[in-house]
């Protein structure tokens, strides 16, 4: 029975091309896992395995010691089998999370995912990816172009710790070159950011991927800027465009029964408190920040709601509200 799973184990570590482990590098794994064998040992199993006609693994013929691969087009070969549930969970990886992973990875999971479709073909659980989708909140738009070769120069970066020269484009001048410091990606609907420094500059700033172009890597560290962490980044709502460092305010609105209805099931902090009004309506107050996504907001609910406080806030409103009778002649 040892035989049979060292063999299972060998095979398993066994990479696809253009991969490829030596000889004395799986020995040095099988003893790892407590198995008592030398190299002649495993050199007679992998030559009695490769040559049985049932394992297509191979070896290069002029490298010593030998280096050992399976064929690019092989199949994925699992032990123990995946079960339906491993299955089900590489299809929704495949489904939701492609778009988060590494390019390398994402080649490497390529054979799992095949395996997964074999293996959920005749499980129960074969029709669950069909039943589950995810949608945008807001308005659905195009997802932009992203140069395929500046991505892979971004990914190799980020997982090499190394920076990148690139040309950026911004949306109000003609693309310049950059040295980055990439620190990660950040994903928001459709569009993809990276998150990075700028020369030898600590303040982080979002880049997003599509402006990219003609990246090439550096060799040159990665250096991480004091006190950063990109949660805190999210969370103090850099990604909701503030309109002032200290952007927090006190929001007061005026809002239509729906709106209630609404933000009564999502509010919108943690304090909001709603109480009625005499005409039917409700106000509305919540800690904000005031940030460009706010206001693109509350703009959408058009005359649903109306800005009470802060006073600054109402008369940008009704600024906006001035303007667009004009455009449309009213």
């Amino acid at each position: 029975m040892d035989t049979i799973l060292r063999y299972f184990e060998m095979l398993r570590f066994i990479p696809k091309e253009p991969e490829s482990i030596t000889t004395p590098d799986l020995l040095k794994k099988l003893q790892d896992l407590g198995y008592e064998v030398d190299i002649r040992t495993v050199q007679r199993d992998l030559n009695k395995l490769s040559s049985s006609g049932l394992f297509p693994f191979t070896s290069s013929d002029e490298t010593k010691p030998l280096c050992w691969f399976w064929p690019k087009q092989s199949a994925r070969m699992q032990f123990p089998l995946m079960s339906a549930d491993e299955a089900l969970t590489f299809k929704l990886v495949e489904q939701f999370l492609i778009p988060l992973l590494p390019l390398s990875v994402r080649a490497h999971l390529a054979d799992y995912f095949a395996l997964a479709d074999g293996t959920l073909k005749h499980s129960p659980l074969a029709h669950w990816p069909d039943k589950v989708r995810t949608i945008p909140a807001n308005q659905t738009l195009l997802p932009p172009q992203i140069d395929v070769e500046v991505l892979k120069v971004v990914y190799e970066a980020l997982l090499k710790n190394r920076r990148f020269s690139a040309g950026y484009l911004r949306r109000d001048e003609a693309a310049k070159q950059y040295e980055v410091n990439p620190l990660g990606l950040m994903f928001r609907g459709n569009v993809a950011y990276l998150l990075a420094t700028l020369w030898d500059y600590q303040d982080v700033k979002q880049l997003a991927l599509h402006r990219f172009e003609q990246a090439i890597l550096l060799d040159k560290a990665v250096t991480v800027p004091v006190d950063y962490d990109p949660d805190v980044y999210i969370a103090s709502g850099e990604f909701d465009y503030p309109t002032a460092p200290d952007a927090d305010i006190q929001l007061v609105v005026k809002i239509s029964p729906w709106v209630r209805k609404h933000l009564s099931e999502t509010p919108l902090s943690p304090d909001q408190q709603i109480t009625a009004l005499q005409d039917g309506y409700f106000r509305l107050q919540a800690s904000v920040k005031d940030t460009l996504q706010l206001r693109w907001w509350l703009r959408g609910f058009g005359a649903d709601i109306e800005v009470l406080e802060p006073d600054s806030l109402r008369q940008m409103f009704a600024e906006t509200v001035r303007l667009l009778g004009k455009i449309y002649g009213m």
